[in-house]
């Protein structure tokens, strides 16, 4: 198998892997270094992101205040149904904007350069997501 059929299995975990697909990765990454790395840049993000699940922070005295201000200003702001449904809406309309841009982007770029301005590898679907 090549590089191209290899990569969606590279950011899936052993046990999210069939016996087979283990296999396939294992043999492809000892024989590509470019694979290879690839899949030691997922097992370090994997690494770092269960380092960062246990760190706790405390909050900036006077933030949970602050916060529950704001949203007493903005429920009196909200008491109109029709303004509520219409920031709702708005707020809606400006993510799915944001998200339909940033897939025009990636896409124009291609899948391997997608996080390559910020030195992040593109996530592939996990083997077993892709199953379903």
């Amino acid at each position: 198998m090549g590089c191209h059929d290899v990569r969606p299995l590279l950011p899936a975990r052993v046990e999210e892997l069939t016996p087979l697909e283990a296999r396939v990765r294992a043999e492809h990454i000892a024989g590509c270094s470019r694979c290879a790395a690839e899949a030691a840049a997922y097992s370090r993000l994997v690494r770092a992101l269960a380092a960062m699940a246990v760190l706790e922070a405390d909050p900036i005295a006077g933030t949970l205040e602050r916060a529950l201000a704001v949203l007493d200003r903005r429920r009196v702001l909200m008491a109109d149904s029709r303004l509520a449904v219409f920031a709702a809406g708005s707020a809606g309309a400006l993510v799915a904007t944001v998200m339909v841009a940033r897939a025009l982007r990636q896409r124009r770029r291609g899948p391997r350069r997608a996080g390559a301005a910020r030195g992040v590898p593109a996530l592939a679907t996990p083997a077993l997501a892709r199953a379903k």
